[in-house]
């Protein structure tokens, strides 16, 4: 994996729904914190265990690096506190069961790295998997979606396996609470963002939000779906970083996450749209009632949350966040 390209995030908190609607997100863990973990003492941990450590940095929440042994070479990542290792071990539990499904259903378009080994290292979980070199598909850093069109095809078809996906629980899913019970914890986060930015006259969205409450039926989702976490291999691109992953987050939430970040982080409305179509033009006239009622919510949230972190940081971003907004409210998103 390009390690360079992995985890191009900023050590900051922003709106994410998936944080909010599972049990083991509570107050008394924190998946935002990191620790500095001490580099040489993994380099020798894994000299210890028969491999030849190529690289290895810690980014943020992560120590990341590339291992080899047997004329193999390996990914690593791990986490640098227990409460970010529940995310780690929900990415290895996203890995391997999406790679299953992959496999027995025959998918040729994308992949997900297969992983090796876990373990602990002084209480820190962390897995080793596939090595992958390539270019990401687009970036936002600084914001680059040149090539992005060719694979929207791929990307779009991608969304329609997760969206036909049932029966499958990842580790985060596991002894959840009833979702629909955790609205009215997820709506005072929300309201609490709407509070600090209300100046952005966001009263309109925040009652969108609210439908969510009707609206909400639950889905396969990677959770951080963006085109700088696919990695081009020849004509399939990797899909890396399932930390948020779920099966109880909202149905369509990665393609409200994927089309709100392609709008506002990497600055290009008009593919955004473009992704949108697709999506559509892919599913029956049926589901698109549904699907056009169900986004509305999802993408209000997401709204209000990238007012929040515009505010507590993306500035340059804050045009393409009022714009979108302007679009939810004069139903202009296609």
């Amino acid at each position: 994996m390009l390690l360079k390209n992995l985890h191009q995030a900023t050590p900051k908190k922003a709106l994410s729904f998936d944080r909010t609607f599972v049990k083991m997100d509570t107050k008394n863990r924190d998946y935002v914190t990191a620790q500095t973990i001490q580099k040489e003492e993994v380099v020798n941990y894994f000299i210890n265990n028969g491999y030849q450590v190529l690289d290895i940095q810690q980014l943020w929440r992560h120590v990341h690096g590339k291992l080899e042994k047997d004329n193999k070479i390996f990914f690593f990542k791990i986490a640098s506190t227990s409460s970010i290792g529940e995310r780690t071990r929900n990415e290895v539990s996203w890995n391997k069961q999406i790679n299953q499904l992959i496999t027995r259903s025959g998918i040729d378009y994308f992949i997900t790295p297969k992983v090796y080994e876990t373990g602990t290292f002084k209480g820190k979980f962390f897995y080793l998997s596939d090595y992958y070199v390539g270019k990401l598909v687009a970036s936002k850093y600084p914001p680059d979606t040149k090539g992005l069109k060719s694979w929207l095809n791929k990307i779009t078809k991608t969304n329609q396996f997760f969206l036909s996906l049932q029966n499958v629980t990842f580790y985060r899913d596991i002894n959840s609470d009833n979702l629909i019970k955790k609205w009215d914890g997820y709506f005072q986060k929300v309201n609490g963002w709407y509070e600090e930015v209300k100046e952005n006259q966001l009263q309109e969205v925040l009652e969108i939000v609210k439908e969510l409450k009707t609206t909400y039926k639950p889905g396969v989702n990677h959770g951080d779906f963006v085109p700088w976490h696919m990695i081009q291999a020849n004509k399939k691109f990797i899909l890396i970083d399932a930390e948020h992953a779920s099966s109880q987050s909202p149905r369509y939430y990665d393609i409200c996450y994927f089309f709100h970040r392609l709008y506002t982080s990497a600055n290009d409305p008009n593919t955004a749209k473009d992704y949108l179509n697709k999506i559509r033009d892919n599913i029956s006239n049926k589901e698109k009632n549904i699907f056009d009622k169900a986004i509305r919510p999802i993408l209000a949230s997401r709204i209000i949350g990238g007012f929040w972190d515009a505010k507590n940081g993306d500035l340059d971003e804050l045009k393409y966040h009022q714009k979108l907004k302007d679009d939810l409210l004069t139903n202009n998103l296609y």
